[in-house]
């Protein structure tokens, strides 16, 4: 069952980018603003950029609360996967996918992120999962997740560090 689990993760990370959803080529780029999401029952308001750091690595699984942290990540290549990669990981998409390969494989995780193909779709499952989080465009968040400040700034107030330029 956990070489099964691990070569479905390993597969979903090999996976190209979906296009559904991304901008046209021609699309001019321009700075957009990330909201981290937690469901709502999560025990957390604010969370330093180390701490954050930790979560998406696999560093820190579980909320103070006991609960378990469940991941959902954009793939590399969109805007949401891209802002990602270079704040939280910092690391190339590459760098990335051997981080979750090494860590599946070393057990040192219960499970990896999941990939989700759209803001929509990371907001739902967001909002009916406990312990999830993810980060989305600020402007796709909505009441029915609670969006998380950095080192006490939002989304599109004073130095938020979850900007980045889309594709």
């Amino acid at each position: 069952m956990l070489r099964s689990t691990a070569l479905c993760l390993v597969l979903a990370l090999l996976a190209p980018a979906s296009p559904h959803g991304a901008l046209p080529a021609a699309a001019a780029a321009h700075e957009v603003q990330f909201a981290v999401i937690v469901h709502p029952s999560t025990p957390v308001e604010d969370v330093t950029l180390a701490q954050l750091r930790r979560l998406f690595l696999g560093q820190q699984q579980f909320w103070s609360g006991g609960g378990r942290v469940v991941l959902f990540v954009h793939p590399a290549g969109t805007a949401e996967g891209d802002a990602v990669l270079r704040h939280l990981y910092q690391m190339t998409a590459a760098e990335y996918k051997r981080y979750w390969i090494a860590k599946t494989f070393r057990d040192d995780i219960a499970s990896g992120p999941k990939i989700v193909s759209s803001n929509a779709m990371a907001r739902r499952l967001t909002a009916s999962v406990p312990g999830a989080i993810a980060v989305i465009a600020a402007a796709d968040a909505d009441s029915t997740v609670k969006v998380l400040s950095i080192d006490r700034q939002l989304p599109g107030v004073g130095d938020y560090p979850l900007a980045g330029r889309s594709p």
